[in-house]
């Protein structure tokens, strides 16, 4: 038996299908076929019942996983802790929201390359609802999530909440003074799309206040809410440090909502029990980042 055998088994439980663990391991299929043979060979049972389209777990399969998992974290641990990090290599697939991806991810990656140059991240930006779904399909290793998760066979941890705020043109000519929803209401509103916590936070916000807005503009890009504020088709919602340059300039003024803004809760969502040691550095290096980060101002609390 070998490590590789283990890895092979452990990421086809994890992922349901022999294609999609050679996918992530990145070797061809055929090989992985062959070191989960090897390894059923050498233990003298079947691992998986291969008579269904998903590869589904065997009993022996299933009191296996939890060794096979136990293995791989503990090889982990020994690369990590004894190996040079520039020997660490491996990849890992990194999801963030908008917020994180126009503040502190660039930083990130130049961390980790300068670090870990062996360690490929691999990152996309997309809402919270689709990365939660793409964390439990084993289609991404962490992901930096905003909205409180409930998601049990999800291991979460609390970053805080970050301060919202209302950003317009003074093309506009809002009043300057403390707006309120019922202020607000007939002013065109842009927000992230339908179903995301920051659109229900804004929802949230004019029911509080009794009303809704006229016209809700929704977009998923958060560069192109601040372009269309700066332009002035309606007034956008934003981490006010986000715009520190265009508030500065002018281009951007921050409107004062009467009752404020909730915050908006962001978590850290990793996937899987076992975290290999390339997860286990960028989680730590994100962290780092994160609290050296005055553009990403969060802070402790739920939403509220």
């Amino acid at each position: 038996m070998n490590l590789k055998q283990f890895e092979a088994f452990y990421w086809i439980a994890r992922l349901g299908s022999f294609h999609a663990a050679a996918r992530h391991l990145r070797v061809a299929q055929p090989s992985i076929s062959a070191r989960v043979r090897e390894l059923e060979r050498h233990l003298g049972v079947s691992l998986f019942d291969r008579s269904g389209r998903n590869a589904r777990l065997t009993p022996q399969g299933r009191e296996l996983l939890n060794y096979a998992g136990q293995m791989l974290a503990l090889a982990g641990e020994v690369e990590q802790k004894i190996g040079s990090r520039t020997a660490l290599v491996g990849r890992v697939r990194l999801g963030v929201t908008s917020i994180p991806a126009v503040t502190w991810m660039p930083k990130l990656l130049r961390r980790m390359a300068k670090a870990y140059p062996g360690i490929e991240v691999e990152f996309t930006v997309d809402s919270s609802e689709n990365m939660r779904a793409q964390l439990l399909h084993g289609e991404l290793d962490i992901a930096f999530l905003a909205g409180p998760l409930s998601d049990h066979s999800l291991a979460t941890e609390s970053l805080g909440a970050v301060a919202m705020a209302w950003l317009a043109s003074p093309s506009l000519a809002l009043p300057d003074r403390p707006l309120s929803p019922a202020d607000l209401a007939d002013v065109p509103i842009i927000t992230d799309v339908r179903g995301s916590f920051l659109h229900q936070l804004v929802l949230d916000w004019f029911q509080g206040g009794h009303t809704t807005p006229r016209r809700h503009h929704a977009c998923s890009s958060l560069p192109t809410r601040l372009l269309l504020a700066r332009d002035g088709i309606g007034v956008a919602i934003a981490p006010a440090a986000v715009a520190a340059r265009e508030i500065a300039e002018g281009s951007l003024r921050l409107v004062v909502a009467e009752p404020a803004l909730p915050a908006l809760d962001y978590v850290i969502a990793v996937a899987g029990a076992t975290r290999p040691p390339p997860v286990k550095v960028l989680l730590e290096a994100a962290r780092e980042t994160i609290a050296a980060e005055p553009r990403f101002e969060i802070a402790p609390g739920r939403r509220g």
